[in-house]
């Protein structure tokens, strides 16, 4: 008998959203901080991954189709310094709210006067505030720390009036089970996720309830 799949525990998309409209974009850490959940419910990637991440690692690219048609794509492109396994992460597809998320955070770090580290970085200075910051005192371009982000995402969940524990982690679960909901196709997904075996990825194959009901006929249409 084979091990049993490991079912993970997502948001459901009325619950995301709920916790991204917490985040007040209009001040440059609410910007980050969106834009850093954004990108990470949206592509899947892992918290420590995402904190990663450098301005040069988004870019457009060109892509051709089967049919030699040239496309004009935004990914985000991690290298194997970046990711958990220590290997290069295939190009991911930045979607439209992503990407606005993305360059207004941008916008506003170059008006702060932020050059080069990572992209996700501190935006005060002074003494450092509890799991903000690796070092003792908070600079503006030094790395965030994760704990800084968990904190951030209970905080929102909170707020948005969700009744369970949430973590940054969700953001990747929740993203990769959408993904598998909407194209039902495992390789692409594991390629998403950088996973090296498909039996990783099952994890996010379980079959949403609903489906299940619709499926049925047990949804009452009223």
């Amino acid at each position: 008998m084979s091990p049993q799949v490991q079912i993970t525990e997502t948001l459901e998309a009325h619950e995301l959203d709920a916790l991204l409209s917490q985040v007040n974009t209009k001040t440059p850490s609410g910007a980050r901080n969106f834009a850093l959940l954004q990108l990470m419910a949206q592509t899947g990637v892992r918290c420590g991954e995402a904190l990663r991440v450098t301005p040069a690692d988004i870019r457009q690219e060109t892509w051709s189709t089967n049919d030699g048609e040239v496309k004009k794509v935004w990914v985000l492109r991690l290298p194997a310094r970046s990711t958990k396994g220590g290997r290069p992460r295939q190009g991911i597809p930045l979607g439209p709210t992503t990407r606005a998320a993305l360059e207004a955070w941008q916008a506003k770090r170059a008006q702060l006067g932020i050059r080069g580290g990572p992209l996700f970085c501190t935006i005060s200075r002074g003494t450092r505030q509890a799991g903000f910051a690796k070092t003792g005192k908070l600079q503006a371009g030094k790395p965030l720390n994760p704990r800084y982000v968990r904190e951030l995402v209970r905080r929102l969940a909170e707020k948005a009036g969700i009744q369970r524990r949430v973590h940054p982690h969700m953001l990747r679960h929740t993203a990769l089970t959408a993904l598998y909901d909407r194209t039902r196709d495992l390789r692409l997904v594991q390629q998403v996720a950088g996973h090296t075996t498909s039996r990783m990825t099952e994890r996010y194959t379980h079959v949403h309830p609903l489906a299940i009901a619709e499926a049925m006929g047990a949804l009452d249409n009223l």
